[in-house]
């Protein structure tokens, strides 16, 4: 086992993965009350803006859309630029998919909540952000009547145990996902579904009235997510997204009741999660939570067996599905993949993901 001191080195190592040095830099200037040019020059010292990544892009706009009077060099400037059209055109496009969707809901008198990014855009209407699709969450028995309700659109609609993915036929881009719960890999992700109800307010979502998460049980979600999307390197958007979202929702007029986001975790047992998230989000913004957050509710125990599964998801099963590529093999074959090659890694895939203490026995600890 780790130990805290080693979850803690690990942890700081996942955030130097997660984020450039340059990236590390402009969240926490972000986080400063008063930035001056000076310091900002100073952070983009060591740039490399020509391989700017995604995720440091929006990290950059982010800052720029918070202190319009500070300057970024004039290479970045129309890169900044492109980020926001791109925002502000996938936004116009979601919102026609997004109106059908909740006319056809409200016929059938399904209620939802949105959740996630879709959230976060009710509650900053002013504020571009990217959107890869807008998520909404059925907390009663309605998901049926939910999905009986959309077939008729045209979407083409993917089905897991957790949620229904709604894709555009002309594009193949998925526009809206409809959510039972929220996975968190507990079992008791249900249990959230009646207290999120129960808490919701409403905004304004372009010219909609919808339902949102309070602030507290917006945090609760982000960390939750963003473990997930650590786990398994997906949406680097939302990633480079969370620490500008939980700085917004901190700083919001009332604050957050801690209290609220820790009764969260423990009512559906992913306080180890939540530890976790919270505790590399201090490596990359120090003191955001409070001192001790969620540290006397933790098992260490579990929450060291949490990161060697997450780290083993990371860094051997992403990287070899990615080798693996299409799951489908008539597709794969298709496509041109090597028989033999595919079907050894297919199998080597499924039985490191069926034996994962084969793959962490070595060096669980590791995240690069």
């Amino acid at each position: 086992m780790m130990g805290k001191e080693q979850v803690e080195s690990t942890l700081a190592r996942l955030a130097r993965d997660l984020f450039s040095e340059t990236d590390l830099n402009i969240l926490r200037l972000a986080q400063l009350p008063f930035v001056s040019q000076e310091q900002l020059d100073s952070a983009l010292v060591e740039s490399d803006f020509e391989n700017y990544s995604t995720a440091s892009l929006t990290i950059a706009y982010n800052f720029a859309t918070i202190h319009p009077e500070i300057s970024f060099p004039e290479e970045v400037k129309p890169l900044l630029a492109k980020v926001g059209i791109r925002c502000r055109d996938r936004h116009l496009k979601l919102l026609s998919h997004f109106s059908k969707i909740n006319s056809a809901l409200n016929e059938r008198g399904v209620s939802f909540i949105v959740i996630k990014g879709g959230a976060m855009k009710s509650y900053r209407p002013e504020w571009t952000r990217w959107m890869s699709d807008v998520d909404i969450l059925i907390p009663g028995d309605d998901f049926r009547e939910a999905l009986d309700a959309v077939r008729g659109l045209g979407y083409i609609i993917g089905e897991t145990h957790h949620s229904a993915g709604l894709r555009d036929p002309k594009t193949g881009q998925n526009v809206l996902d409809i959510h039972r719960f929220i996975p968190m890999g507990t079992g008791k992700e249900k249990l959230f579904n009646d207290i999120l109800a129960k808490r919701a307010i409403t905004l304004p979502f372009s010219s909609l009235s919808v339902k949102v998460p309070c602030p507290e049980d917006m945090v609760f979600i982000s960390l939750v997510n963003f473990w997930k999307n650590v786990t398994y390197k997906t949406s680097e958007r939302s990633v480079a997204n969370i620490c500008f979202d939980l700085k917004f929702l901190k700083e919001r007029e009332g604050g957050l009741n801690w209290n609220t986001i820790r009764s969260n975790a423990l009512t559906t047992e992913s306080v180890e999660t939540v530890y976790l998230a919270s505790r590399l989000l201090e490596e990359v913004v120090p003191g955001f939570f409070p001192n001790g957050f969620l540290e006397e509710e933790t098992d260490l125990k579990k929450a060291e067996t949490l990161l060697a599964q997450t780290l083993h998801t990371r860094n051997v099963l992403c990287p070899l599905q990615e080798e693996i590529g299409e799951f489908n093999i008539i597709k794969a074959l298709k496509e041109g993949k090597p028989f033999f090659k595919y079907v050894f890694l297919r199998a080597k895939y499924f039985f490191l993901k069926r034996f994962p203490e084969r793959a962490q026995k070595n060096s669980p600890s590791d995240p690069i």
